[in-house]
């Protein structure tokens, strides 16, 4: 009789030292899958807002050469209004534009020309800013330039490079800009993207 106690003692032990282990490893995996939704989501808002992005790229894009920077001259200036800078702007160590870091700062100076989708709850902020080292002309020296020039084929090739020798046979000289924008989305999430364009 003194067998059979000790034996249901053992057992009813064993049972709850499985029962807690279960427990365990079930709240490990309730946490592992709600981890695994919300990377998952992030994700997704990540996606979706380079989308809305690339999708203002060609408003931001319009905007500049339509509005008050469509003479070459204008682009010799900083234009605040249009979110314009004439030399590159300075930049962090991942070459996005100091300007963008401080949304608070940067929305006083520039926040005019946000764009906001409010069905998407996505907001861009951009600048756009010249490649060269000091405002005013474009020069060989100051300036990284595209050279424009037209093969056999009549299809328009554009090559970066800095300076050049500017010569008509090797076609015309125009400045390279970038469009760096801070999108910012649901559940504070955010991405930074940057274009080139020449015009």
């Amino acid at each position: 009789m003194t067998n059979k106690k000790r034996q249901s003692g053992v057992v009813l032990l064993v049972t709850l030292i499985a029962l807690v282990i279960i427990m365990i490893t079930s709240i490990a995996l309730i946490r592992s899958s709600e981890s695994s939704s919300l990377i998952a989501g992030s994700i997704a808002f990540k996606r979706d807002m380079v989308n809305q992005a690339e999708r203002t790229m060609p408003v931001i894009r319009a905007r500049f050469l339509a509005g008050v920077l469509n003479s070459v001259s204008a682009k010799e200036d900083d234009l605040i209004l249009a979110n314009y800078s004439a030399r590159m702007l300075p930049t962090n160590a991942n070459g996005i534009p100091n300007v963008l870091m401080n949304i608070d700062t940067f929305d006083m100076t520039y926040g005019a020309n946000n764009i906001t989708d409010a069905n998407a709850v996505i907001t861009v902020r951009y600048v756009v800013d010249r490649m060269s080292f000091a405002s005013g002309t474009l020069s060989l020296t100051n300036s990284l330039l595209g050279n424009s020039s037209t093969d056999i084929g009549g299809d328009t090739k554009r090559i970066l490079g800095v300076g050049g020798s500017g010569s008509k046979a090797e076609g015309i000289n125009s400045g390279v800009y970038r469009i760096s924008m801070r999108v910012s989305g649901p559940r504070n999430a955010e991405t930074f993207l940057q274009s080139t364009f020449t015009i």
